[in-house]
């Protein structure tokens, strides 16, 4: 019995977690220091991060748990080399974000898990997020679903992303284990 058990055991130890992959790609002709970080209800949490440098044309990818919330995700401009200090979208603790991207004050892609029972079930809800900040970066956000969003300056209306609190038409959602491709200067 112990071996049986002891098999099921490793066999769950060693499946991999469900997830969904934020793809970052560059399009500028500039350098881009994407970011990705946690702040389920605005309150930093340090346990999802992920920083980059990406050169013109280059991409970079990061894979997060499907049951996670809170998760956003910006570009960076003018970074120093350290990925500090940068003109848009700056974070505390330099090349990897500390604080989630809530002091960035530039466009963001916002995700979470949620269940929308008999409407969808376990569901990726996601969106383009302008409150209380500004386009830096011309942000084109396509799921693997077939879905796209598109938010530039003097382009960005309610149904592409939120620019304030209630804009519910910047809603969407996907299924769990979906790609994002997060394009800067799309």
């Amino acid at each position: 019995m112990k071996s049986v058990f002891g098999l099921v055991l490793a066999a769950a130890l060693a499946a991999p977690a469900a997830a969904f992959t934020i793809d970052f790609q560059n399009n500028c002709g500039y350098t881009v220091w994407p970011a990705v970080g946690k702040a389920p209800y605005g309150s930093p949490d340090p346990s999802v991060a992920f920083g980059t440098t990406l050169g013109p044309g280059g991409s970079a990818s990061f894979n997060v748990a499907d049951s996670e919330i809170g998760i956003r995700a910006w570009g960076r401009t003018g970074c120093d080399s350290n990925g500090a200090n940068c003109a848009t979208g700056a974070c505390n603790g330099g090349l990897v974000c500390t604080d989630a991207g809530i002091t960035s004050g530039v466009i963001l892609s916002e995700y979470g898990y949620a269940n929308f029972g008999q409407y969808g079930g376990d569901r990726i809800s996601w969106d383009l997020s302008i409150v209380d900040s500004s386009i830096n970066l011309n942000t084109r956000l396509s799921t693997s679903d077939g879905q796209t969003v598109y938010c530039a300056n003097g382009n960005c209306p309610d149904d592409q992303a939120y620019t304030s609190s209630t804009d519910y038409a910047a809603d969407r959602n996907s299924p769990l284990g979906t790609t994002f491709t997060h394009t800067f200067c799309a």
